[in-house]
């Protein structure tokens, strides 16, 4: 079959008008992370178990922190399964992170590591709250003379189609809320183009399918 430019063109004009549609119309109905107290909530925790705390102990943080959300999102948020803690390259970036929850319309993720990353934070038809649970961010958007320092407790909201250099020492909690499907090539091109880390990408792929089944299930996009 012979490949037709003006076909093709047609198509990702007629796809980026119905994810458009989606991402403005249909999707922000089914939100229903509030970032406002996911930041009370990481505080609550980052109190007991944070760096600055007689406790600190990061295991116990993410833990109390995941049971938190459980308890104001029954429905919708995973205990952390330490199992299933995964490698992601994304933007020239590498840190672990863990899936609490995974829809057409938002994700809820741990990420981060305790060596340092840096890397573009890429550019997404998604709102992004990046709550910072221990250590620092560092942020840069093009044309700033100086960074932007996030420390536990802060959160870091980058509006959909925003860009931005970012140094990571540490961990968060990530909130995306939009297409969530437009952002995974993003999270998974590394992993086929650099680092062939395929039983990563494999594994990450399985997860993120499950829970986003689940989400389809309970009738949420």
């Amino acid at each position: 079959m012979r490949f037709d430019p003006l076909n093709f063109g047609r198509a990702i004009v007629y796809i980026t008008i119905i994810f458009s549609v989606l991402d403005r119309y249909v999707l922000p109905k089914f939100h229903v992370f509030d970032p406002v107290k996911l930041q009370e909530i990481c505080n609550e925790s980052i109190e007991l178990y944070g760096d600055d705390s007689p406790n600190y102990n990061r295991t116990l943080l993410f833990n109390d922190l995941a049971a938190r959300l459980q308890k104001e999102y029954p429905k919708h948020v995973s205990e952390v399964k330490w199992d299933e803690w995964v490698f992601n390259n994304a933007g020239n970036a590498m840190g672990g992170m863990v899936l609490l929850h995974a829809s057409i319309s938002e994700y809820l993720i741990i990420f981060g590591t305790p060596v340092g990353t840096e890397g573009h934070t890429g550019i997404h038809m998604a709102h992004d709250y990046f709550t910072i649970l221990t250590g620092r961010q560092d942020f840069y958007y093009a044309g700033d003379v100086e960074k932007r320092v996030f420390l536990p407790g802060d959160q870091n909201h980058m509006r959909r189609g925003d860009k931005a250099q970012y140094a990571l020492n540490g961990f968060a909690l990530e909130l995306a809320q939009g297409c969530i499907p437009c952002m995974l090539p993003f999270g998974f091109l590394e992993a086929m183009t650099s680092t062939l880390d395929y039983q990563s990408l494999s594994y990450t792929v399985w997860v993120t399918a499950r829970h986003m089944t689940k989400s389809l299930l309970q009738g949420k996009l």
